[in-house]
């Protein structure tokens, strides 16, 4: 489940840093997305992999939380939380938010199945207008709001599941577990601002 974790961290923040292209402007950012649809291969490879890894990682998550209410069926008469942080302790039901916030992401700018207006258009370059689509979905504040939300539950999970995960695979040690403590918050951190940052620029009309 660490591994599948980690490896799903990883794809966050490229993502994130691919669509910060979007203040480049629309060569930049069509470019990009033109530039992944012209490998094939190895976008259906990488997206074959995402949801393999994601799917287990939902898998393993259930399992464990079902081995984990077997282990002690009744629950704690009290309950008093010494180092547990809030992310920590909204784990399942970040990651459940954040499940449907995939879903629904990938329905909308993906796929175009929510809003289909901007599915197959194209700019004055020929290119897929990714970029028009983005600035055409920022613009309604119920998806503004959506997605604000969306970002809420991601940045509580990376907050405690990068720190978990390196802790998991072992990686501890007396002069680093401070550092290695404030990673899963800095990352998550600088991923949410970075898509935030996307999402207000449109909405604000900083980018049109």
């Amino acid at each position: 489940m660490a591994l599948t974790g980690l490896g799903l961290v990883v794809y966050v923040v490229f993502h994130m840093l691919g669509n910060l292209q979007l203040f480049e402007g629309p060569h930049a950012l069509n470019s990009y997305a033109a530039f992944l649809r012209d490998m094939p291969i190895l976008l259906w490879a990488a997206r074959i992999g995402l949801l393999s890894m994601a799917g287990l990682h939902i898998g393993l998550a259930l399992q464990l939380s079902i081995r984990n209410y077997r282990a002690r069926p009744l629950e704690y008469t009290i309950h008093r939380y010494r180092q547990a942080s809030i992310a920590s302790r909204t784990m399942a039901i970040s990651g459940m938010a954040l499940l449907l916030f995939v879903g629904f992401h990938l329905l909308h700018l993906t796929a175009g199945v929510i809003d289909p207006a901007f599915a197959d258009r194209r700019d004055l370059e020929g290119y897929r207008d990714v970029y028009g689509k983005v600035v055409h979905a920022f613009q309604n504040p119920f998806m503004v709001t959506l997605y604000l939300a969306g970002q809420l539950g991601l940045g509580l999970h990376l907050s405690h599941a990068i720190a978990s995960s390196v802790q998991t695979m072992g990686f501890e040690h007396a002069a680093l577990n401070r550092l290695l403590k404030s990673l899963g918050p800095v990352i998550g951190v600088i991923v949410v601002l970075g898509n935030v940052a996307i999402i207000l620029a449109v909405f604000l009309g900083l980018v049109r």
